[in-house]
């Protein structure tokens, strides 16, 4: 009997560590959310170590400037769609955000943009980014 015991408080300790195991804290990301995305695009500083926030580095469109740093946020969706053959826009985007140099967008440089968006941010953060990118088209 004390077996039984021993081996079901084992296996109920081992399913506590699993469950709490996981990116961001265990919690699955619901429903990317448009204006919680918009929010957080346009925030001077994101993720756990305050990185800078996207619109450091992309403009809107052309009446804010030359895409110097990194391609224009308007028609994001449009472009995301064609970008790699066989992808879409949105698992597009989703890469950009978790593997920013596994494409690099001509006129871009490989390092141009902030590596660890895939660690620092929650996994609700960028389903909410990707839902409002999603938006630009």
């Amino acid at each position: 009997m004390k077996k039984l015991i021993l081996a079901i408080t084992l296996l109920t300790l081992v399913a506590l560590v699993i469950a709490g195991c996981g990116g961001s804290g265990g919690a699955a990301a619901g429903p990317g959310d448009v204006a919680r995305g918009k929010a957080l695009y346009n925030k001077s500083t994101i993720g756990t170590k305050s990185a800078e926030g996207c619109v450091a580095c992309h403009k809107y469109d052309e009446k804010e400037g030359k895409a110097e740093k990194a391609p224009y946020t308007k028609e994001t969706a449009k472009r995301s769609a064609t970008r790699v053959p066989g992808m879409g826009a949105e698992e597009y985007i989703k890469e950009s955000l978790l593997s920013p140099d596994k494409y690099i967008v001509e006129g871009f440089n490989k390092g141009d943009m902030y590596q660890k968006f895939g660690a620092e941010l929650s996994a609700q953060e960028i389903a909410d980014l990707i839902a409002y990118l999603l938006t630009e088209k």
